[in-house]
Parts: C-alpha cells; sequence; structure tokens
C-alpha cells in the first residue's frame, strides 16, 4: 500500500487504512500498535520539521511489516540513536522508534525503510 501524507488528516486516514489491512491480514495487534507508533513519529517529524510531504509504503514481507518512507525534503537520521536525557521535553523519538524496529536502514535515494517483526 502507498499513501501520500502532506498533512496529518492525511496522515491520520493513512494509519487508519493501514492499520485496518494489517488487521484483516491477522497481523497481531501489538505489532499493528507498534508500525503505527513508528509511523506517526516519522511522519508526523516530517510535516513538523519539513517544508514538503512524505510517501509511505507500508506491506507485509517474510514475517516482518515493511515501512518505506521517502520525504520530499531529505532527512537523514543518525545511524545510532540515543535516550534523551530524563528531563528533556525532545529526543526520544528516534530512540523509540529503533527500539521498536528490528531494522532500520536509510537508502541512497534518502527513503527510510523500518521492519518490524510481526509478533506471534
Amino acid at each position: 500500500m502507498i499513501f501520500e501524507i502532506e498533512n496529518y488528516a492525511a496522515l491520520k486516514r493513512a494509519m487508519d487504512e493501514f492499520c485496518a489491512f494489517l488487521h484483516a491480514e491477522n497481523v497481531h495487534s501489538e505489532s499493528v500498535f507498534d508500525c503505527r507508533l513508528v509511523a506517526y513519529e516519522l511522519l508526523g517529524n516530517v510535516l513538523k520539521h519539513s517544508s514538503g510531504s512524505a510517501k509511505l509504503r507500508g506491506e507485509i514481507r517474510d514475517g516482518f511489516v515493511e515501512l518505506k518512507i521517502l520525504a520530499t525534503t531529505v532527512f537523514q537520521p543518525p545511524k545510532e540513536s540515543v535516550c534523551a536525557e530524563v528531563y528533556s521535553e525532545h529526543g526520544r523519538g528516534l530512540y523509540l522508534v529503533d527500539r521498536l524496529c528490528a531494522e532500520r536502514e536509510t537508502l541512497d535515494d534518502g527513503a527510510l525503510v523500518l521492519k518490524i517483526r510481526i509478533k506471534e
């Protein structure tokens, strides 16, 4: 499934549709929650910090939900994330994403590919 995300309303519609698809494919609800959280964190950052939009491709492949996010303004996160200090107001999102994903890779075109293991 491919979605165009240009605002928060489009993000909500895309995630509702994608999560309904995952439930219909009998993906465990905990994994669906993880996918929703990862996508909202990363796509929300695109909408908040970028001047453009993004495309989201989501599919089930080999025991994983694979998300591919390509923003019109490329953002390349650091390879290693660290958790922010206890009293910091920001800086936990990428750390949380990395804890939920089995893999995170940035492709040559700037796309982020994330794999979330489907729980049994």
